[in-house]
């Protein structure tokens, strides 16, 4: 599943999830309703509901929702060019997609995690890993059979 960094926080993309200064859901929402993700804008760049973020397998799709100032995509390796209002396209991992005020969006890979990796703790071992270091086999010391002359 595709993801999205914004900010500091990554949201994967298992339903679409729309960014502006006040986002909306729309009045029909064919599917699961969108996750409303609001990032400041102070000198009002960025539109109410700016862009929608959503899934197509593998792929990510962004969505210019009308937005008054524009969209920019800047893919990686390549010149970034703006989103005519109202466009839609299909983005590739490591694209910036860039709103206004700095708010500058992150695709990521579909193999991204969400969360970070849960380290184990003492209790949260398998019975079988609950042996003491003491009783694990060390290194042996293995006598030398060459003759020396």
């Amino acid at each position: 599943m595709p993801a999205v960094r914004i900010g500091d926080r990554v949201h994967r993309l298992d339903r679409p999830v729309v960014v502006g200064r006040r986002p909306a859901s729309p009045r029909v929402v064919p599917g699961a309703a969108p996750e409303l993700v609001t990032v400041a804008s102070p000198t009002g760049l960025v539109s109410s509901s700016h862009v929608r973020f959503s899934a197509a397998g593998t792929s990510t799709v962004v969505d210019d929702l009308g937005s008054t100032n524009g969209t920019v995509i800047r893919p990686a390796g390549a010149p970034p060019h703006r989103m005519p209002s109202g466009a839609s396209m299909v983005v590739l991992t490591g694209t910036v997609v860039d709103i206004g005020d700095g708010n500058g969006i992150e695709v990521l890979s579909p193999f991204t995690r969400a969360v970070p990796p849960v380290v184990a703790r003492p209790s949260d071992r398998w019975p079988s890993d609950t042996s003491s270091p003491r009783s694990l086999p060390g290194p042996r010391s293995v006598p030398n059979t060459r003759e020396r002359s």
